[in-house]
């Protein structure tokens, strides 16, 4: 095999390694990301919870004020029943007093079903806020994780390291359609032909000319994958 081939495979085997430490580092920006939605999401469910159980609280403070004022109004009518000079002032302050009643037992009714509601609510408001504030410091974690990630570890900068040591015996000819291919995440820069048939893993066959030309040393790109071509 051309000791340039074996350079470049050595390079790939290296890039390949380092892909998949660089995946970590990615995935980890990515979990950032959900982390971040889900609690969004969580923050938002928990806000409009909590709008629910306020609305219900002021629903609840609004008629126990309909209650009292119903009782007052009573209070009020029924110190002025002795007061009453005709009939029919006796019969509007009687009405009077009826109407409050009626009033403060239906918000009576109203105050004890929103208070049932409220104990549901307040649970369910609660939870999410619970769920909220777990998911927000989850994300607290994550992101120190996402900023670790964002440079490279010991381990990657001893491969680049060792791509860098290696690189230095490839012509810059060759060096450069590697590096090229490999930016482009080329799935396989490097394509063996057999020897033998003179075929490639994608069935073209080469012409005679052209694999006595990877024997010499020259650069031979395949036009079908672009990838590097050699034998072996």
């Amino acid at each position: 095999m051309s000791p340039i081939i074996s350079v470049l495979l050595d390079l790939r085997t290296i890039d390949l390694e380092r892909r998949k430490l660089r995946q970590v580092r990615e995935e980890k920006r990515g979990h950032l990301a959900k982390a971040e939605q889900a609690a969004a999401l969580a923050a938002t469910a928990a806000a409009a919870a909590k709008a629910e159980h306020d609305r219900h609280e002021a629903l609840l403070r609004q008629y126990q004020g309909d209650i009292a004022r119903c009782e007052a109004e009573i209070t009020r009518l029924r110190a002025d029943q002795p007061n009453a000079k005709t009939n029919r002032e006796y019969m509007a302050i009687i009405n009077g007093i009826e109407h409050a009643k009626s009033e403060r037992v239906q918000r009576e009714a109203s105050v004890k079903d929103i208070t049932a509601r409220m104990a549901a609510l307040a649970e369910k408001s609660a939870a999410l806020q619970r769920k909220s504030d777990e998911l927000a410091a989850r994300v607290a974690q994550v992101r120190a994780a996402a900023a670790e990630a964002e440079k490279p570890s010991p381990e990657e900068q001893a491969l680049t390291e060792r791509y860098d040591a290696r690189k230095v015996d490839c012509p810059a000819e060759f060096l450069e359609s590697y590096e090229r291919l490999a930016k482009a995440n080329h799935p396989n820069p490097l394509c063996r032909v057999d020897p033998t048939t003179r075929a490639t893993p994608y069935g073209q066959i080469l012409s005679h000319h052209q694999v006595e030309s990877i024997r010499l040393g020259k650069l031979v790109i395949d036009r079908g994958s672009n990838a590097i071509l050699y034998l072996g």
